[in-house]
């Protein structure tokens, strides 16, 4: 899953391009109440066209850029308001419910919600505003009766563990090649000063818990097969394979090697002092404040995996605005090469466009992760590919699990079973 948390005094940041170009460091947050038909039915305030998606601070910035390209090549006036992931997708729907649009586009990133809004004629067709042979998208992933629901922007992997080259070099680390390489870099980490525990735990609504859970589910045997048939209901999770990985992650919390969650985005701050320094990130990494120098950045994937997963944020407009061609006509330049290209070369994202050039990567290892990818099979997200109720149970377990190590893997099992077969039953 592509997204950025932030706390709930900070969820309502509304700040057109213009705001941003006056001003360096993170966005300023204005924060104000209820989020429901704040915009009435046409989604707009004093802009042409109003933008709401998850991305916060410097991902903010990043595309408040991509705005001003599209500003560029339109005769639109564009503004962003950024949500917490759970914010995004709980109060749009009860705005589309109710027959209103919260804004003329919506950043969503869960094919299974932009499926079902798609399907319950929330959204409108935004099939003549790409085109698939420039795309590492398929569109069959968000179309339906009422065609293709929504635009593909940015790609995020989820390569595996970030980590500071000036640390490993600092204390004679290397990228481990096998699971007991890992175990070894693990314990050889959880023995330096002032490292509080080797691998930092991320959360938000229940992610970043998933996005390692589902690395440990890839590195069993046939992994990446077994992540994709959990997906279509091929296999399910009385697999023996998913016990295992559950039965590792236990292990892992046995060893203190797992530090105490924290609000993902602050994580990154214990991850570039070193108190936490293995992190199990996305690609956006490199794109976070608290990464002073994405050059010192290196990334491993998870020893024994054969598959790594991609999320991808959904541009959706919906029917309710009364700008819905004006939305349309943004969408088509913010997913162009050009619009692309203008986040790719500020880094921490990868283009879904394909027309976007190789050297728009700037950074390194931002430069490595395509490579990094073609060496494994890369599969969707999984509780962004199965939506609800599946997601919210396995986010729940997830946070109970990491509460309580000792949690029965049966029983986290059992619970996860029962929500992926109501899930692909509706």
């Amino acid at each position: 899953m592509v997204v950025n948390e932030m706390p709930d005094d900070q969820q309502r940041s509304h700040r057109t391009r213009r705001d941003v170009l006056k001003t360096t460091g993170a966005a300023s947050v204005v924060a104000t109440a209820g989020l429901a038909g704040c915009f009435n039915d046409s989604g707009g305030s004093d802009s042409d066209v109003e933008i709401i998606g998850v991305w916060a601070d410097a991902e903010q910035e990043d595309f408040s850029a991509v705005m001003d390209y599209a500003e560029g090549e339109t005769d639109l006036s564009l503004s962003y308001s950024s949500r917490t992931t759970d914010a995004l997708l709980s109060n749009t729907l009860v705005d589309y419910e109710n027959g209103t649009a919260t804004a003329d586009i919506v950043v969503m990133p869960s094919p299974a919600r932009v499926m079902a809004d798609g399907e319950n004629g929330h959204l409108a067709d935004l099939g003549d505003t790409w085109d698939a042979e420039n795309f590492a998208v398929d569109p069959d992933r968000v179309s339906g009766e009422g065609g293709v629901y929504a635009a593909p922007f940015k790609m995020d992997l989820k390569p595996g563990f970030w980590y500071r080259k000036s640390f490993f070099d600092e204390h004679d680390l290397s990228e481990p090649e096998s699971w007991d390489e890992f175990m070894t870099l693990l314990a050889d980490i959880a023995e330096i000063d002032g490292v509080d525990a080797p691998i930092a735990s991320g959360n938000g609504t229940g992610w970043p818990l998933s996005d390692i859970t589902e690395g440990f589910f890839m590195r069993q045997e046939n992994g990446a097969e077994l992540q994709q048939n959990l997906i279509n209901g091929e296999a399910s999770f009385t697999d023996d394979r998913v016990t295992t990985a559950f039965e590792e992650i236990k292990m892992l919390h046995d060893e203190e090697y797992f530090s105490v969650t924290r609000d993902f985005g602050v994580q990154y701050e214990y991850f570039w002092d070193g108190s936490c320094p293995l992190y199990f990130m996305g690609s956006f990494t490199p794109a976070q404040d608290a990464v002073q120098d994405p050059s010192d950045l290196g990334v491993f994937r998870m020893p024994g995996g054969n598959g790594i997963t991609s999320s991808i944020n959904w541009l959706t407009v919906p029917t309710y605005s009364s700008n819905v061609e004006d939305a349309k006509e943004a969408v088509s330049s913010i997913v162009s090469a050009g619009g692309q290209e203008v986040w790719a070369e500020r880094g921490g994202f990868i283009a879904t466009n394909t027309q976007v050039p190789s050297d728009a990567y700037q950074i390194e290892v931002m430069a490595q992760l395509p490579q990094l990818a073609n060496e494994v099979t890369v599969v969707p997200d999984l509780d962004d590919a199965l939506g609800d109720p599946f997601q919210s149970e396995f986010w729940s377990q997830l946070k109970g699990l990491w509460a309580s190590p000792n949690t029965d893997v049966d029983d986290i099992t059992s619970s996860l079973d029962t929500a992926h077969e109501e899930t692909l039953s509706e």
